[in-house]
């Protein structure tokens, strides 16, 4: 009889890596992921909840966070932010009919050289006129202009998401023009590449 030839069962040849969330987070395990060679998974995205790493508050389930791998080392991967997203469906729902939203996207660069957009959204108990929500968005870009560059980039996580001490001072100031039902950080984005791709290698002729 003619020998068959064995099958290599390629996922069983895989390695998985553990993700691990940034320090500001604990170093906590998000998921392990395939791959064929642990270096592979650099510049890999992968998602958690915030309510992954912090669940007193129930809310926090509503905060996406997109974790970049940027070292990979005896199977464990190391991580930064790339983005964080509150959840749309969420966020819909809060818009109410007699009440004005009001949004900001703005780009600033950290202390240490990042370069992030931020998304804040604030919604006042009433509807107000154009004039007032021109006055306000320039609260929200005064606040973060002030602040964000004496900040590193974990500084500003930290600010933003969990002392939430950044949104009190955005809120703070916009309430000196009109009153503040509530205000989120709708989304976050790290605009710097952290992850450099590796040019091609040229063949010889």
């Amino acid at each position: 009889m003619p020998k068959v030839a064995k099958v290599k069962d390629k996922w069983k040849q895989k390695v998985w890596v553990e993700v691990l969330a940034p320090p500001i987070f604990g170093s906590i395990s998000v998921a392990k992921i395939p791959a064929n060679e642990e270096q592979a998974v650099i510049g890999r995205v992968v998602p958690m909840s915030y309510y992954q790493a912090n669940s007193e508050d129930p809310e926090n389930n509503n905060i996406k966070i997109y974790l970049q791998i940027v070292k990979v080392e005896n199977l464990r991967a190391e991580t930064i932010i790339k983005r964080i997203e509150y959840a749309r469906e969420v966020y819909r729902a809060m818009i109410k009919r007699g009440t004005s939203l009001i949004e900001w996207i703005g780009d600033y660069r950290t202390s240490d050289g990042m370069d992030v957009r931020l998304h804040i959204s604030m919604f006042t108990p009433e509807k107000i006129n154009w004039s007032r929500m021109h006055k306000m968005r320039l609260a929200i870009h005064k606040v973060l202009s002030d602040s964000v560059p004496n900040l590193t980039y974990d500084q500003l996580i930290e600010k933003l998401l969990k002392d939430k001490s950044l949104m009190n001072a955005v809120v703070e100031e916009a309430k000196k023009i009109y009153p503040v039902k509530s205000a989120i950080l709708l989304s976050l984005k790290l605009l710097t590449k952290v992850v450099k791709t590796a040019a091609p290698v040229q063949q010889e002729s």
